[in-house]
């Protein structure tokens, strides 16, 4: 084994410790200010290398005292930003010089100039410090002296930082970021990832005031959202490439079971949310093929942050924010975060309520520079969330001759609807730095979910066009989960060739107790609905359910000059045990499954990327067959051929795709047994994507994409045989942007736009589709501090999503049970940061 080399684009991004979000750049209203005060803790994993004789008669000039630095390879700002955190400087530049630049790292001891010098060797830039101590990154046939520098400091243009203020944990500055962890686990350029990875950034949830999942991910490409319409905000439907996605939060899955639990924690406590397309089974185990979408949740920075926040809106709708961080009694070794909302409005479903309060505490402690600890906890109570009713196919999607069915149609009864949730979660993140080699890291968490369920629903509509039969659904219900995820990263060479080497131990556990009940409730009419109906509670029986998950994988990402690889093998076993209370019986479930994903890429001079991939995931599926043979795991695959590109000179990351993507061993009927079961199912999605993450200019942020996806049943024994899935779209398409003015009268004001388009869709038996429809959301945003300088941090805004209060059928789901989506929303606030 050869002596490790410096790392390019491979290697992961800089960062003190384990999964921190230190805000490392701060924007200011006359600079870009790498404004980066002291850590009292030095970074030294040594390695000794000399500083550019061009720097010496400066070096010379002020206080020389050396100390260790360990400044690992990444993008050129951020090894900058890092070196001044360790120094305890500061470092101003016009972000557009480093962008797209590489560094090597730094390792050893120097004096903040021959640090700098080092960094920047290679480059055209050069370093100077001003007279009051701030180190200028400038183009090198600068030659201006001392004074000139100061002056620079005072006159350096504002500019987005988004390409540097990046990293695979934590807040992005702007829409581009260009780092994920969730693709690789080891923190990785997104255009070298092989396989396709969005980004929705904080500031782009702020643009769109996204206020659920769905509205946070509705402008991805891939993603279907809100295909229950505007009735399920109690849950995070999503599909991606036509089939369900899974949640996680900040790398551990949101397990659910039970009846109706399932985890859902609100967007404003998140920094960032990933969304990875297609089979993850290799690193995340039992997932569903469709690919998942990762949360990562707001922890502590160093620079201390203040946020508090409220908003009204339509429907009643109010809302109070607020998040606080930074150094604990200035120790940079103790951080703190604690963020929390509350807001409550009501629904667009008639006598229905949203109702939420949460709250988000966080601690990290760096002993040393080599080990880090976070420690994070969730409380979220839910009393009430909206009806999680539907509207028949006749009088909406489909001729009535009796009318329309309104959009605020309420299928239920208020006397005896029911929804409350509360979720509490506990759990910690752990790094530690063996050498400049080696690290480990251990992520876990303990997630509870108490629930309690009621509803009347609408089940069928009679042949007179306006009577809805109804039905009850009751559960009250427990779950515990407990998930751990241990991995051991290597970074090291073997003759020519790199490796960023994972491997891993992970295990989830799932433990239910839940009561639940069927019954019928009084018909109903839905042009003329009365309410009221005396409903009875239907009889309730007991289940038990505990399951176990255990995997080991190991992966291998290789650079050999420009061509990468990565490939990664897996093992699970997974077990499941429920107890029916009621009948007294008892089932087994005993499952095992190998995954394994290849990729190969290669990365041009000119930021092209083209990759080619193949990945694989398993799902357990509960029951036996005619035979009573246990139904093996669901099984999915996909082949993905892809194009990421990243330009040297401006900020944007463009993506292209097209996959296919086969679920094999789904459930069906028997053929020669329609009272059982059988495993000869099959589904196939095959697309395009398209996506464009860009800033134009410092001011103009857009981000665009376009889905083609062709989904059908590829093998069924119950009629859907070549036919598409229900709620799918075949073509989407979406474009945002958001414009903001630096200077003039109307500097601080920042406006924008969007469209959303969503293609035909077909009801499950694809008798009727559901009709196409275009959406139009604004922003409308101002900075009162450059109007009035003693209100300098406090921001009003004005956010209308369907501003055109288009009224539409999101989908037709399951059957003839469809669902209308949002009518205009509009929220006005005002933020105040210090």
């Amino acid at each position: 084994m050869s002596a490790r080399r410096p790392r390019r684009a491979i290697q992961s991004v800089a960062r003190p410790a384990a999964r921190q979000r230190f805000p490392l750049f701060a924007t200011r209203s006359a600079a870009v200010a790498l404004a980066l005060r002291a850590i009292p803790a030095s970074l030294a994993l040594g390695g000794l290398c000399a500083a550019p004789a061009a720097l010496a008669a400066q070096a010379a000039a002020q206080p020389a005292a050396s100390q260790s630095y360990n400044v690992p390879a990444g993008p050129l700002g951020t090894a900058l930003s890092d070196f001044a955190v360790q120094a305890g400087v500061t470092v101003q530049l016009d972000a557009r010089l480093v962008d797209g630049l590489a560094s090597p790292g730094l390792h050893g001891s120097y004096s903040v100039a021959d640090g700098f010098g080092k960094l920047l060797a290679g480059t055209k830039l050069e370093i100077a410090q001003s007279s009051t101590g701030v180190w200028l990154v400038r183009a090198r046939a600068a030659t201006a002296d001392t004074a000139a520098a100061a002056a620079a400091d005072a006159t350096l243009p504002t500019v987005k930082v988004a390409a540097q203020n990046d990293s695979p944990y934590g807040p992005t500055e702007g829409v581009v970021a260009k780092w994920s962890s969730t693709a690789t686990k080891t923190g990785t350029p997104i255009v070298e990832a092989q396989q396709s990875i969005s980004v929705v950034t904080r500031d782009q949830m702020n643009q769109q005031n996204a206020q659920t999942l769905n509205a946070a991910v509705r402008y991805e490409a891939g993603v279907s959202t809100e295909t229950r319409g505007a009735v399920a905000t109690r849950y995070d439907m999503l599909n991606i490439r036509g089939f369900s996605a899974d949640t996680y939060w900040n790398g551990l899955k949101q397990i659910g079971s039970g009846m109706y639990t399932t985890p859902q924690v609100d967007p404003y406590l998140m920094d960032r949310i990933e969304v990875l397309r297609g089979p993850v089974s290799v690193l995340y185990g039992q997932a569903s093929a469709g690919g998942l979408i990762n949360q990562e949740s707001k922890l502590p920075t160093v620079q201390p942050y203040h946020e508090v926040g409220i908003e009204f809106g339509n429907d009643r709708h109010q809302q109070a924010t607020m998040d606080f961080s930074g150094p604990i009694a200035g120790d940079q070794h103790y951080l703190y975060r604690f963020t929390a909302i509350g807001r409550q409005e009501d629904g667009q479903v008639e006598s229905t309520r949203n109702e939420r309060v949460a709250v988000a505490p966080s601690f990290t402690w760096r002993p040393d520079d080599k080990t880090t600890l976070t420690l994070y906890a969730l409380y979220q109570r839910d009393p009430a969330s909206t009806s999680y009713g539907s509207v028949p196919a006749v009088g909406t999607v489909l001729y009535d001759p009796l009318g329309t069915i309104g959009r605020g149609f309420y299928d239920g009864e208020a006397s005896f609807e029911r929804f409350s949730r509360t979720q509490e979660a506990v759990g910690y993140q752990f790094e530690h730095a063996f050498n400049n080699t080696w690290k480990v890291r251990s992520n876990a968490r303990y997630y509870h979910i108490s629930q309690d369920y009621a509803s009347v629903y609408g089940s069928n509509l009679e042949d007179d066009y306006r009577t809805l039969d109804r039905a009850t659904a009751v559960s009250y219900e427990q779950l515990n989960s407990f998930a751990v995820d241990n991995q051991v990263e290597g970074n090291f060479s073997t003759g020519p060739v790199d490796h960023t080497v994972l491997a891993g131990f992970d295990y989830q556990h799932m433990g239910t107790d839940y009561a639940t009940g069927f019954g019928s409730a009084p018909s109903i009419d839905v042009f003329n609905p009365v309410y009221g109906a005396a409903v009875d509670y239907p009889a309730l029986t007991r289940t038990r359910a505990s399951s176990n998950q255990y995997g080991i994988y190991a992966q291998d990402q290789l650079r050999y000059k420009k061509v990468l690889m990565t490939v990664g093998v897996r093992q699970d076993w997974a077990n499941t045990v429920t107890n029916d209370l009621t009948d007294n019986t008892r089932q087994w479930q005993n499952d095992h499954a190998m995954t394994w994903r290849g990729g190969i890429s290669y990365l041009f001079d000119s930021g092209i990327v083209p990759y080619f991939s193949y990945s694989e995931s398993f799902t357990p599926q509960s029951g036996t067959d005619i035979n009573g043979k246990a139904f093996d795991p669901e099984r999915g695959r996909q082949y993905e051929l892809g194009v990421k590109y990243q330009p040297k000179h401006y900020n944007a990351l463009f993506t292209a795709a097209i996959f296919d993507l086969t679920r094999k061993n789904l459930l069906t009927t028997d053929a020669n047994n329609p009272n059982y079961q059988s495993q000869a199912g099959e589904a196939r999605s095959r697309g395009v994507e398209l996506e464009a993450k860009v800033s134009l200019t410092r001011s103009l942020d857009v981000s665009a994409s376009y889905t083609y996806l062709n989904t059908i049943y590829t093998k069924d024994n119950s009629g859907l045989q070549d036919k598409h899935l229900a709620a799918i779209p075949s073509n989407q398409a979406s474009l945002w942007a958001y414009y903001t003015i630096h200077g003039g009268p109307l500097a601080g004001l920042s406006f924008g736009g969007g469209g959303r388009y969503t293609g035909a869709t077909y009801s499950t038996d694809n008798s009727f589709q559901v009709r196409s429809f275009f959406l139009v959301d604004a922003a409308l945003r101002y900075d009162l501090g450059y109007a009035i300088p003693r209100l300098k941090g406090a921001e009003v805004y004005v956010n209308a999503q369907n501003l055109l209060n288009k009224t539409y059928v999101a989908s037709c789901y399951i059957g003839n049970y469809c669902a209308y989506g949002y009518g205009r929303q509009v929220f006005a606030g005002m933020n105040y940061r210090w």
